[in-house]
């Protein structure tokens, strides 16, 4: 009866503070959260869509974009990249990783939103699609009353 009595105890200290962790978060944080995820949905979407368009509204026109691989890009070039990508054979895809992400306030308009996504690749339709995981840190910029994505660290390639 001990053990089973100490075992609840031991049970209940580590339920405790993650449901309090729960029922105490912010509102303004989590509609942060909801926010940034939304946009960053949108953003992508337009990635797996091969739609332009809702990369042309997501990228700031102040977009400084650091790859670990190729450098720095700005706003025209990445527009030229994926414009490029969207014409070529390949299909490229990203998917979330919501589990590894974390998203913070920076001030009341900008939030930074870290952590890892999968993108695949299908050469061609005879292809097997290739994917793998990198590790990327954003920064978002509310710009009139759209988030935006202003800097971008995509690594781990």
């Amino acid at each position: 009866m001990n053990k089973l009595l100490a075992g609840l105890c031991l049970v209940a200290a580590g339920i405790a503070p993650m449901a309090a962790m729960a029922q105490s978060k912010d509102p303004a944080r989590a509609r942060l959260e909801a926010e940034i995820t939304a946009a960053d949905a949108r953003l992508f979407g337009g990635l797996n869509a091969r739609d332009i368009g809702p990369m042309k509204e997501g990228f700031s026109p102040r977009l400084e974009f650091y790859h670990d691989r190729s450098g720095l890009t700005g706003y025209a070039d990445n527009i030229a990249i994926f414009e490029k990508n969207f014409r070529a054979p390949n299909r490229i895809r990203r998917e979330a990783m919501p589990e590894t992400v974390e998203i913070f306030p920076a001030g009341p308009d900008h939030a930074m939103h870290i952590g890892k996504h999968r993108f695949c690749n299908k050469p061609s339709e005879t292809a097997p699609e290739e994917c793998a995981v990198y590790r990327f840190a954003m920064v978002w910029e509310r710009d009139g009353g759209q988030w935006k994505l202003l800097r971008v660290l995509s690594y781990d390639h």
